[in-house]
């Protein structure tokens, strides 16, 4: 008999309820500022917040989120746009490994596109 894989497939909502995957029980993001173009910098604050790397997780805090904040968001990728593809589609794109900061400015992309 072959052994079981490694996932399993369930609808998002029977997901988060299973393993907990809300925006309770989401984790801290502290970023290097070191690890950012300095021309992003003043923008960890808001990758912080909403760089999570988790799908579940990042839909359920955008769903909470006040719409003041996601407008903020979205303006701020928005003005942004340029220097976020310099970085995030440039060298540091190949990887084998990504940074946090690298994830999380991704993962704010992604926040901003869903929201």
């Amino acid at each position: 008999m072959a052994d079981a894989p490694d996932f399993e497939i369930l609808p998002a909502g029977e997901m988060r309820k299973k393993y907990g995957l809300t925006v309770n029980n989401r984790q801290t993001i502290r970023l290097d500022p070191v690890e950012v173009p300095e021309r992003l910098r003043h923008l960890i604050p808001i990758a912080e917040r909403f760089g999570i790397s988790d799908d579940l997780i990042r839909a359920d805090f955008i769903a909470k989120a006040l719409p003041a904040e996601l407008a903020e968001l979205r303006r701020m990728v928005q003005e942004f746009a340029v220097p976020l593809d310099d970085w995030l589609a440039g060298p540091a794109a190949d990887g084998p490994s990504f940074s946090a900061e690298y994830i999380a400015f991704t993962c704010m992309r992604m926040a901003a596109d869903g929201c």
